[in-house]
């Protein structure tokens, strides 16, 4: 039997409702990031075995209580699962990124890999951060169904190192949305 992951996207806060950048900044989940949390949970079928989640991070942790509630779990944490830190630009709009720096916001879209925040993180070095955490999740977790309550980024890039996928591949698809992913590992 395959290891399961579902990825569960512990979203919206306040900030993705304002086109915020979060980055790794902890703030709660809106009424409506719980329901849709609730709604996702719901539709598991399969038993999970273990819950996951980013410390310290409000949004992971409500996210995790609803999964682990469901399931009758206590939710480990990880570190490694933490998002993206973009360091000056947590809290910027979109908007406010691209008319301060344009040509940078572009390349951020385009190939984030290429691009550090001021004060933040580099993504190659988030990938290995994420992969390290994953790397001993799998290993403690064999032929098991494991739940990781993620933001946006951090899910993206986990979906990609279960997948398999390169570091440029994964940054192709960070800027993307995904409320659940199930993968077999």
């Amino acid at each position: 039997m395959p290891t399961r992951f579902y990825l569960i996207e512990a979203a919206p806060t306040a900030w993705d409702d304002d086109g915020r950048l979060g980055g790794n900044v902890s703030l709660p989940l809106q009424a409506e990031g719980i329901d849709a949390v609730r709604r996702m949970v719901q539709g598991i079928a399969d038993p999970i075995d273990s819950v996951y989640r980013p410390a310290p991070n409000e949004a992971c942790e409500q996210a995790a209580k609803i999964v682990c509630q469901k399931f009758n779990l206590r939710a480990r944490n990880s570190p490694d699962l933490q998002e993206l830190n973009l360091g000056l630009w947590q809290g910027l709009t979109a908007e406010e990124l691209r008319s301060r720096f344009p040509r940078v916001f572009q390349q951020w879209m385009e190939q984030p890999q290429n691009v550090t925040p001021p004060d933040g993180e580099p993504l190659d070095e988030a990938i290995g951060r994420i992969a390290d955490g994953m790397d001993r999740i799998v290993r403690r977790n064999r032929d098991l169904r494991v739940a990781l309550a993620l933001r946006p980024m951090s899910l993206q890039i986990c979906a990609g190192i279960l997948r398999g996928e390169m570091a440029g591949d994964i940054a192709g698809h960070l800027h993307q949305r995904e409320a659940m992913a199930s993968i077999d590992v």
